[in-house]
C-alpha cells in the first residue's frame, strides 16, 4: 500500500510533460468517455426535441452533440510526437 501512496504522490508532484505514459493515457481515456457520455446525452435530447416538434433548439443540440463528436474523433486519433 505504501508503494502505491508513493506512486500516487510521484504522479502528482510531476509537471506535465514529464507524467507517465500510463498517467497520460489513463487521464485521455476518462476525458474521452465524458465526452463521449455528453454526446450520446446531447444526440438522445436533440432526437426529442425534434420529435416533439423544436426544430430550431433541436437543430443546435444536434450541432452541439456533432461537435462533440468531433472533438472525441480528434482527441482519439493517435498522436505522432515531432522528432528531433
Amino acid at each position: 500500500m505504501a508503494d502505491w501512496r508513493q506512486r500516487i504522490s510521484d504522479i502528482s508532484k510531476t509537471k506535465g510533460d514529464s507524467a507517465p505514459e500510463s498517467a497520460k493515457r489513463a487521464g485521455m481515456g476518462c476525458l474521452i468517455g465524458l465526452i463521449v457520455a455528453a454526446a450520446i446525452l446531447t444526440l438522445v435530447m436533440a432526437v426529442g426535441l425534434f420529435t416533439s416538434g423544436h426544430l430550431v433548439i433541436g437543430g443546435i443540440t444536434l450541432l452541439f452533440s456533432f461537435a462533440s463528436i468531433a472533438t472525441v474523433m480528434a482527441l482519439a486519433w493517435p498522436h505522432r510526437p515531432k522528432p528531433l
